[in-house]
């Protein structure tokens, strides 16, 4: 069962919540938008129910909650190191299903990938509650049916929002005790989207060998087109839900150099040096080079190394923020027709010359 809650009592709940958690929700930043005089669509800490964005995809993924812009890890003095505070609060955040599969994706690889857990990420995330927000039709540029993150069942609480107030059915029991005595009592499944007017075909679609897709892409003229498109401005990374790359530094306080504190801040492997090594040598100086990186790292690498996801959740943002219109979906399937063409270059050669070769066609 769910509860039916009009705006009114939706904002009784907030308050009654408050106290106890930090609320992160899409919501308007005034003036900080894509374009000069345009707002900027990005989680938000909410007080209110009008607060809440939910007609619109957001232009911000939620992954600020665990892996902040600028994070301090420890505070140095010396020889001492005292780890950084965070919010004593619980978050409850508000997300869509292809966040909460995002969320999956930097699970692993913070907590799980290489034996070895991340504390201060896995601090924030025992810290959230997840309210799922149902997506029942698609927005634009959206391809996540593409990349089975649709739907999920990870969430502790689900909400259905309309004109008048929202459905609210709470499966973490916490969170259902905020509900009781309040509402009118209703039946809330929350629905998927089914299908996106944008579909792509990932290169293992057609072939079932990582590392020959990574061998026919890698040297490929396709990335070269971009050199010159690509600005590197790192615009899709920081919208992305899975993007995870950062930098660390120390800084030490102008009043005594021995005394500072460590912090990480999110970085992207799209912008000029992010490749760059001691003594001057740099990998990926283009721009083309660097997206080809990005691509086969979100359809192709980390599904070899992980098992079963592609990193790539389908939620557009990436193509939404572009300055230069490049659309990774599109990306995705040249990479795909480039694989394809070639294993059917192989076949129709070996035919010719009555060789016989291994089909790597799935």
């Amino acid at each position: 069962m769910a509860t039916y809650l009009t705006h009114t009592e939706l904002n009784q709940i907030i308050q009654t919540l408050l106290p106890h958690y930090n609320i992160l929700a899409p919501g308007y930043e005034n003036k900080g938008g894509r374009f000069a005089g345009t707002d900027n669509l990005t989680y938000l800490s909410v007080t209110q129910a009008s607060d809440i964005v939910w007609q619109e995809k957001s232009h911000f993924s939620p992954k600020e909650a665990v892996t902040p812009i600028t994070q301090t890890l420890f505070h140095f003095n010396g020889d001492e190191l005292r780890e950084s505070k965070i919010e004593a609060r619980p978050t409850l955040i508000f997300l869509r299903a292809c966040d909460i599969n995002a969320l999956k994706r930097l699970d692993h690889m913070y907590l799980n990938n290489g034996n070895n857990e991340d504390i201060y990420y896995r601090r924030l995330r025992q810290q959230l509650k997840l309210v799922l927000i149902e997506c029942a039709q698609s927005f634009e540029n959206c391809f996540c049916v593409s990349m089975n993150s649709n739907t999920t069942d990870n969430y502790d609480a689900a909400v259905r929002f309309d004109a008048n107030g929202v459905a609210f059915m709470a499966k973490d029991p916490e969170l259902q005790s905020y509900l009781n005595n309040t509402g009118k009592e209703i039946e809330f499944t929350p629905q998927f989207v089914q299908s996106n007017p944008t579909k792509v075909r990932t290169p293992d679609q057609v072939c079932n060998d990582p590392n020959l897709i990574r061998q026919i892409l890698h040297k490929h003229p396709v990335w070269s087109e971009y050199d010159s498109r690509c600005i590197g401005c790192g615009r899709c990374t920081t919208s992305c839900p899975t993007c995870s790359c950062y930098n660390m530094f120390d800084v030490a306080y102008d009043e005594n150099h021995k005394v500072g504190e460590r912090r990480r801040q999110q970085a992207s492997c799209m912008t000029n040096g992010f490749a760059d090594m001691a003594g001057g040598h740099s990998f990926r100086d283009k721009t083309g080079e660097r997206l080809r990186y990005r691509a086969l790292h979100k359809v192709n690498d980390y599904k070899a190394r992980q098992g079963h996801d592609h990193m790539c959740v389908g939620c557009g943002r990436c193509d939404d923020r572009c300055p230069h219109y490049i659309s990774f979906t599109n990306i995705i399937n040249r990479m795909t027709d480039i694989v394809e063409q070639h294993l059917n270059d192989e076949v129709e050669h070996a035919f010719s010359t009555h060789q016989k070769i291994e089909v790597t066609h799935v």
